[in-house]
């Protein structure tokens, strides 16, 4: 068996249709809109990775209880949002061995589905009546696991996709198929404009060694937050003049710029999973207060005790730290405080 494989949202239509049917959703029935705040918290918790994808799509879709009438919704959605099918989709003679495989929710794709007559819809199971998803969320890589749970002996003639996400699939097919709004590109020999190829060459160099990447981008906006609280509070409610509030302010930017760093480094940089925050939290502000100490007795040590103190020695001196105090907080972090089990 050979067949076409269409991803649906950006390629078939022109969106993403799981966005526009919430936006739908909420035109016909301004109470979503109240649902959708109160997803807000799991949207926090996925993000700190303490909340699978598939919980958070659960919570999110979960307005769906508004519309016991499901059949009418959808038919309703797809009366106002069919025309954002894109034509190279619509003109197409036969999609009769045509496969639509998407992460989008399978009861609000069928109906198209059906009117195009194609073979087959794959899609993440939603319960259209609870928001709930059955199974896994068809995505990545899972698309080629139950693609070839479905059909052990297919083969892909085309893989049809507007995004890197469907590479899985793209390596799977004897073809794969770019598409650029109502434009077809072979997706290997595509060639986007310089901004483009100097943004992909970038994004090579970056996903390399994403963690690290990531480790000196949120070390950077630390310094900022750092640099910035500070800054406002000697310039609003702190004397910059009077000793004890400037060492208040030196503190409490301290403790922002941690609380920052801690955050960002949960999430981006080392993605952790631990549901234990607090004792996590607890071990990143001990690593960060040792560094902090450390780089009190380096500056003592060759600043005030050996006398190496012209403004020279001292920028020397404060650059030899700030790099030592990234790479401990970097080994403290990866070792100690995010540490993979």
């Amino acid at each position: 068996m050979k067949f076409n494989l269409y991803d649906f949202d950006g390629t078939i239509y022109d969106g993403d249709s799981g966005v526009d049917i919430i936006l739908f959703a909420i035109k016909k029935k301004p109470k979503v809109i109240f649902t959708l705040l109160s997803s807000l918290g799991i949207v926090i918790l996925y993000l700190l990775k303490l909340r699978t994808k598939e919980e958070m799509k659960n919570k999110l879709f979960s307005f769906l209880k508004y519309f016991p009438e499901t059949d009418e919704f959808v038919k309703e959605f797809w009366d106002t949002h069919e025309n954002k099918l894109k034509d190279f989709w619509v003109n197409e003679k036969s999609h009769k061995n045509d496969v639509i495989i998407s992460a989008s929710g399978y009861f609000w794709l069928k109906p198209i589905a059906d009117k195009y007559k194609v073979k087959d819809l794959i899609a993440t199971e939603i319960d259209p009546l609870t928001g709930k998803i059955i199974g896994n969320n068809c995505h990545g890589k899972e698309k080629v696991k139950v693609f070839y749970q479905k059909y052990p002996k297919a083969t892909i003639n085309k893989m049809y996709t507007d995004s890197i996400n469907d590479l899985p699939l793209i390596e799977e097919a004897k073809e794969g198929i770019l598409v650029k709004k109502n434009k077809l590109y072979n997706y290997y020999e595509y060639k986007p404009n310089f901004i483009v190829r100097f943004w992909r060459w970038g994004w090579g160099i970056y996903h390399k060694n994403e963690e690290l990447w990531n480790y000196l981008i949120v070390g950077g906006l630390t310094t900022v937050v750092s640099v910035g609280v500070k800054w406002l509070l000697l310039f609003t409610i702190f004397d910059a003049s009077d000793g004890k509030q400037l060492q208040l302010a030196i503190i409490i930017s301290w403790l922002a710029a941690v609380l920052f760093a801690y955050v960002c480094n949960r999430i981006y940089v080392f993605k952790s999973k631990n549901k234990e925050i607090f004792k996590e939290m607890c071990q990143f502000f001990g690593a960060r207060i040792l560094t902090l100490l450390m780089e009190m007795f380096i500056m003592w040590f060759f600043v005030t005790l050996l006398k190496l103190n012209t403004d020279m020695w001292i920028v020397i001196w404060t650059i030899v730290t700030q790099i030592l105090i990234m790479i401990f907080n970097y080994i403290f972090s990866k070792l100690f405080v995010f540490k993979k089990k």
